[in-house]
């Protein structure tokens, strides 16, 4: 992940204050020996607020547009085009300024009532709560209690259902209807309270009857952890590797090894009004920022978590962050430190770089000091490289101060050495957030980079080109899953870009050594495995019967007579009729999968591909074209669990 993008304004700038410094004057800034001391530095050469014209700008609210944009959804509403309607009352609600309260509060209301004929009622109940938050006008409050009673029908909750008749009975008395129009609708809310009743009392014996069966679910119903790590997981340390994950017992294919909640996460401009900026969960009724039009939530509570936080910060500079070409590593790193306090940074002064990495590990993970220590490769970067990221520092730096953050003048050079330590630490720890993205339901989808996240377990992960696991996000929350047995005592690999069956050696190492600064020393570089398309299917790689003290691969003909064939090293012989019936029962299994996969039974298809790749892990080695085939479908299978997003096809 680079800093920065060629077409923004950062770049300009960027190549006009390096070109204005001397040999001499750079050599200054070569000679330093900390972030802190670089800040300094960069800071003293010039304003960046006056040279690229930085300033705080709500944009975006205005009463005018927000009243256009409700006559529009009013219309289609009328024609009963609710989701048409929907779109238009979504825009008009971001659009709509913080001080028009009970405008606001008839456009939620507006909108609730969309979601009630799209069949959205707790959404729509959500709508009518906030419209009720927002000073809803009393003499028209009597529509409010009555969808609530229709949403709370339509969910069967009778008992609430009853409540809120009875509360339009009582809201009707406050409306400026014309009497014969208000006696219709209380005599309808009446039939309602004495119907209501009955409902109750029969749903009390319905739920006593499904009281035990409800109890027996309760553990499939069970909320997904924020945080999970596989026991068998631990993790070791060298001089070559640094630390990485090893595991202390096998680990069969389909293993959740790791939920994470990231320590910082932001998503790309392109996606900043589907998609919660808080929790990345993709949004089709926002909640708006009070102050700007530059991102939206899916909840009140995210809403809550971003403004108490970043996002105070934040708001009003996105535009310029975004216009500026800073990447999502920039974004990142001013957020790791805007979601803190610049008190909170101060206090942990004295222990940053101090902790062992078994009082790290014990940290939770919104703390600063569990990413601090994270692989930075400071010492081998370039001056202009550390240059650069010190310039971008200084830019972020100046979005903080402009927004208020901070009152210790005399601790900003602190700040902004972290800011420079964040853009350093990023580029090699931080992960792409996923989406599955798909033009039709029948499309296979492409998995589309919306976002970026840092997570402080998952970053311990070393880099293999035939991994053993693949990540998904739900969210912003990444989940690490198994895709082939793993070994006792082996290491744990995720992948950073290139696998080996796409990509040649020379060009896989290129990548890792430029991106990433290591000489990727993995089986498939070591042997230099073949690509996939190159895989001889006219052999098969056997494991010797020898056990764990043979690890000899025996190369047989797929067309073979002679079914004991002995093992060049152990000398021991090798029954392989059995691994030929194996092959035949995981070709059924694999069209059984597929079958399934296509389907979209991904939880059925998962258990024929892990029945396959159990077998074939006791019979053969890789690489083998079914045995990457098999994970090829575990991953498909695995990526439909996390986000995904089909795009509605227009009609005609």
């Amino acid at each position: 992940m680079e800093i920065y993008h060629k077409d923004g304004t950062f770049p300009r700038y960027c190549d006009a204050v390096r070109q204005s410094l001397d040999d001499n004057h750079f050599n200054e800034f070569v000679r330093l020996t900390n972030n802190e001391e670089r800040f300094r530095f960069v800071t003293g050469l010039g304003l960046i607020v006056d040279k690229l014209r930085l300033k705080r700008e709500f944009n975006g609210k205005d009463m005018e547009q927000a009243v256009a944009l409700k006559t529009l959804g009013n219309k289609a509403f009328q024609a009963e085009r609710w989701n048409e309607a929907l779109v238009f009352y979504n825009k008009c609600y971001l659009s709509t300024p913080k001080e028009n309260v009970q405008e606001k509060s008839i456009i939620l209301a507006n909108r609730s009532a969309a979601l009630y004929h799209l069949e959205k009622y707790d959404l729509a109940l959500r709508d009518i709560q906030r419209a009720l938050a927002h000073q809803y006008p009393n003499q028209m409050m009597y529509k409010l209690t009555e969808r609530k009673a229709r949403c709370y029908l339509a969910k069967k909750d009778y008992a609430a259902a009853l409540e809120c008749f009875k509360a339009t009975v009582t809201a009707l008395d406050d409306s400026n209807l014309p009497l014969e129009r208000r006696q219709k609708l209380e005599r309808d809310a009446q039939i309602m309270i004495n119907l209501l009743p009955k409902n109750i009392e029969s749903e009390k014996k319905n739920r006593k009857k499904t009281s035990y069966k409800a109890d027996q679910q309760v553990g499939s119903l069970a909320k997904v952890p924020d945080h999970f790590l596989e026991k068998a997981l631990w993790f070791d340390e060298t001089k070559d590797e640094g630390r990485f994950a090893r595991t202390k017992s096998d680990l069969k294919p389909n293993t959740i090894l790791l939920l994470e909640r990231p320590h910082v996460s932001a998503l790309l401009e392109d996606y900043s009004l589907d998609h919660c900026t808080h929790c990345f969960k993709r949004v089709s009724v926002p909640i708006a920022c009070p102050l700007c039009t530059d991102v939206v939530f899916c909840s009140d509570e995210c809403e809550g978590n971003a403004n108490a936080s970043y996002h105070r910060y934040e708001c009003g500079f996105l535009p310029i962050l975004w216009g500026s070409g800073a990447s999502i590593t920039c974004h990142m790193a001013l957020r790791m430190i805007s979601q803190k306090s610049e008190d909170y940074f101060i206090q942990l002064k004295p222990e940053l770089g101090r902790l062992t990495n078994e009082q790290i590990d014990k940290l939770p993970i919104d703390d600063y000091r569990k990413v601090y220590t994270l692989v930075t490769h400071e010492s081998t970067r370039s001056p202009e490289d550390l240059f650069q990221r010190t310039l971008m520092a200084t830019l972020l730096n100046a979005c903080l101060t402009l927004g208020d953050y901070g009152h210790c003048p005399q601790e900003q050079n602190f700040i902004g050495g972290l800011l420079v330590h964040n853009l350093q630490l990023l580029q090699f720890n931080a992960h792409e957030v996923s989406e599955m993205i798909r033009e039709t339901p029948d499309d296979i989808g492409k998995s589309t980079f919306i976002g970026g996240g840092l997570y402080p377990t998952l970053a311990l992960f070393n880099h293999s080109c035939d991994p053993g696991v693949t990540r998904y996000y739900r969210g912003n929350q990444v989940c690490v899953r198994t895709v082939k047995t793993i070994a006792a005592d082996s290491m744990v690999a995720e992948n950073y870009g290139p696998l080996f069956t796409q990509v040649r050696r020379d060009e896989r190492r290129d990548t890792l050594l430029k991106q990433y600064r290591f000489t990727c020393q993995c089986m498939p570089c070591l042997v230099n495995w073949p690509l996939f398309t190159e895989m001889d299917p006219s052999v098969i790689r056997f494991r010797c019967d020898g056990g764990k003290i043979c690890s000899n691969v025996l190369i047989i003909p797929a067309e073979v007579n002679d079914f004991m064939v002995k093992c060049t090293e152990c000398g021991e012989h090798t029954n392989i009729m059995k691994g030929l019936k194996s092959l035949q029962d995981i070709d059924m299994l694999f069209k059984s999968a597929t079958r399934l996969h296509a389907s979209g039974e991904y939880e059925s298809a998962l258990r024929k591909y892990v029945e396959m790749m159990e077998t074939m892990s006791e019979v053969l080695v890789p690489p083998y074209r079914d045995y990457h085939l098999c994970q090829q479908g575990l991953r498909g299978c695995m990526l439909e669990f996390g986000n995904r997003y089909t795009k509605t096809v227009a009609k005609k």
